[in-house]
């Protein structure tokens, strides 16, 4: 409160954006989810005008999230907001945009196919290989990638074929070299 006090009829266009954010995620904890949707569409807002657009995408994607958990209809904000980060390259905030989008049932819009990387491992098969080699099970690494297990799955047999393995034990090997 003091803050808002005190900044409340500066010019601080940044701090502005930071009350409201505080706001928002404090009616959130609070479970006053129409007026933390609400704070988080006025920090968004700020965001924009400051030019911090991936602070304005997490605080979109924050809008929505509160709109489903309210039973609103909010996965328009999320969609919008899971766009924003693909086209930033924020691959874990669109990941769990997706995820967020299929815990209430709505399926996320569809990529376009990139180009293959033939032999070559993608940056998510190299992603999924690392954790694999630090020893992290399929449910473990399809919990920290939001992803599920079976697409987990996928990505470890693709990659040991490329990378001329048999199984995970030849890749644990091969990391402990």
């Amino acid at each position: 409160k003091e803050f808002g006090a005190e900044t409340r009829d500066r010019d601080a266009p940044a701090a502005h954006a930071a009350m409201a954010l505080c706001e928002a995620v404090l009616a959130e904890a609070n479970k006053e989810l129409e007026l933390a949707a609400s704070s988080f569409y006025r920090a968004r807002l700020r965001f924009v005008q400051l030019s911090r657009t991936y602070e304005a995408w997490r605080a979109l994607e924050s809008v929505g999230r509160c709109h489903l958990l309210a039973g609103l209809e909010g996965s328009g904000e999320v969609a919008l907001a899971l766009a924003g980060f693909e086209q930033l390259g924020a691959e874990f905030d669109a990941a769990r945009c997706r995820s967020l989008l299929r815990q209430h049932g709505v399926e996320p819009p569809r990529r376009g196919r990139k180009r293959g990387y033939g032999q070559l491992l993608s940056p998510r098969e190299d992603e999924v290989i690392r954790l694999a080699s630090a020893g992290k099970t399929n449910t473990e690494i399809a919990a920290a990638l939001f992803l599920s297990p079976r697409t987990i799955e996928q990505h470890v047999a693709r990659a040991l074929r490329k990378l001329g393995l048999r199984s995970r034990r030849e890749l644990l090997g091969r990391s402990n070299t």
